[in-house]
């Protein structure tokens, strides 16, 4: 009997793999796909460059994803080219002075950026969805929009940063701008998460030869401990041990289970004895996030002739913020962008030439008619994808996190759960991923000892 199966062959489940084994405990490492890695996957393209179809980028505070790529002797490279963000807004294409001379926001001021603009969104979100509640806090919604910021946003740096890309969207903001005005404005306009992400000072990273690298390289690491084509439909669990069974009728037996699975399809496994009731109604209010995530093909980055960085936003259009994404070892020129939302809904059931359409015609709309004819059409489109569901994660619906979160984490007796969504601290991310790996691995090791 092993000591520990695990679900899926993402970054959690290899991080915790690699815990157990290095602590000399005997593992197995399930995964459905031909391949590792989850929602991060490369593509390789006939020139040899690549694109990478899943998550990519390594914000601040990754730190314990940092350590790995470093662990594993990868490196970390930058944005590819420098040059001026395109945002474009009612129609008109407006050029943003890039701020790569803009001082490094710490950890703590990404954090309080993050969060003032979460809240931001929401209350806009809720102006525009609940009347009543508009008209209830009428006095407080003609509050100074600086006043808000500052009280929302506690350091400099964060509000420095925010008022900067506010008034690369929507002009300069004026004096004695209410909050209500604000809330109009970012209904109306660019994603300002986007901008600041993409403009902002953050620095993202990614790793040089796509994040792929980083899960293929920890699958070499633990060898025949991972098995590809291996599909678990059934977990039969006593407060001792767990019986996975494969999509063969293969019987694995090991004395605890870990599933990397996002909640709804954790839940949507045959369980005996079935899971509580709670559960599944927990996971069913975590919907899976739907993105498709695109790239149009150059013979060249035109956008850099230009002065431009290939990062743009816009309020309109299918595709709204792209990314030059251009492999060091490519000629060609990679632009990415996302179908979200609702038009990842509609446009996922059209053909793959509609959207390549409508990706095109966006970006046109951003970067003139030298963007109509690109080379290549490449797409992923995750929520289509039978052991994802959905991506970028998923989302836990108002209040759930906060009711159900921590607790849809536990443990079932020997089952336990890991992954971006179940991690309580960089929810979602692939750092969130790697810790919530880690720390699942060390609550099974504890459980052996």
């Amino acid at each position: 009997m092993l000591d520990c199966a695990i679900i899926g062959a993402g970054l959690a489940g290899l991080v915790a793999a690699q815990y157990l084994v290095d602590r000399g405990l005997k593992v197995v490492v399930l995964e459905g796909r031909d391949r590792v890695g989850g929602r991060v996957e490369n593509r390789v393209l006939s020139d040899g460059g690549y694109v990478e179809l899943g998550g990519q980028w390594i914000g601040p505070g990754f730190a314990a994803l940092t350590e790995i790529i470093d662990d594993l002797g990868l490196t970390t490279i930058g944005l590819p080219a420098k040059g001026n963000l395109v945002v474009r807004l009612r129609g008109q294409a407006l050029e943003v002075p890039s701020s790569d001379e803009a001082p490094t926001l710490t950890p703590f001021e990404v954090s309080d950026l993050g969060q003032g603009l979460l809240r931001l969104r929401r209350l806009a979100e809720r102006l525009r969805d609940d009347p009543a509640w508009r008209k209830s806090n009428g006095a407080w919604l003609g509050q100074d929009l600086r006043r808000w910021v500052s009280t929302n946003l506690r350091t400099q740096g964060a509000q420095r940063r925010f008022a900067e890309v506010y008034a690369a969207a929507f002009g300069p903001m004026p004096k004695g701008a209410t909050l209500l005005e604000g809330l109009h404005q970012v209904n109306s306009g660019p994603d300002l998460e986007t901008m600041l992400a993409s403009n902002g000072g953050l620095h993202q990273k990614r790793v040089d030869g796509g994040m792929a690298t980083v899960a293929t390289a920890l699958a070499d690491r633990l060898g025949d401990v991972v098995r590809l084509n291996a599909e678990a439909v059934k977990v039969a669990y006593s407060d001792r041990s767990a019986t996975v069974t494969l999509a063969d009728g293969e019987e694995i037996e090991a004395k605890q289970v870990i599933s990397t699975l996002p909640p709804q399809l954790a839940v949507a496994m045959e369980y005996d004895p079935p899971l509580p009731a709670w559960r599944k109604e927990a996971a069913d209010k975590v919907a899976p996030g739907n993105v498709i995530k695109a790239f149009l093909i150059y013979d060249h980055p035109f956008w850099r002739d230009r002065g431009f960085s290939g990062q743009s936003s816009a309020d309109q259009g299918a595709v709204r913020v792209t990314f030059d994404t251009t492999a060091d070892n490519s000629n060609r020129g990679h632009l990415m962008g996302f179908f979200e939302g609702a038009d990842a809904d509609s446009l996922s059931r059209r053909s793959v030439s509609l959207r390549e359409r409508a990706f095109v015609d966006s970006v046109v709309r951003t970067f003139g008619q030298t963007a109509a004819k690109p080379v290549a059409y490449i797409e992923r489109n995750w929520s289509s994808e039978k052991f994802t569901g959905g991506c970028h994660g998923a989302h836990f619906s108002p209040g759930v996190w906060t009711t159900n979160g921590p607790i849809l984490a536990e443990p079932e007796g020997v089952l336990h759960w890991a992954g971006a969504e179940y991690s309580t601290r960089f929810n979602g991310y692939m750092e969130g991923a790697v810790r919530s790996g880690r720390e699942v691995a060390a609550a099974v090791a504890r459980d052996l000892a």
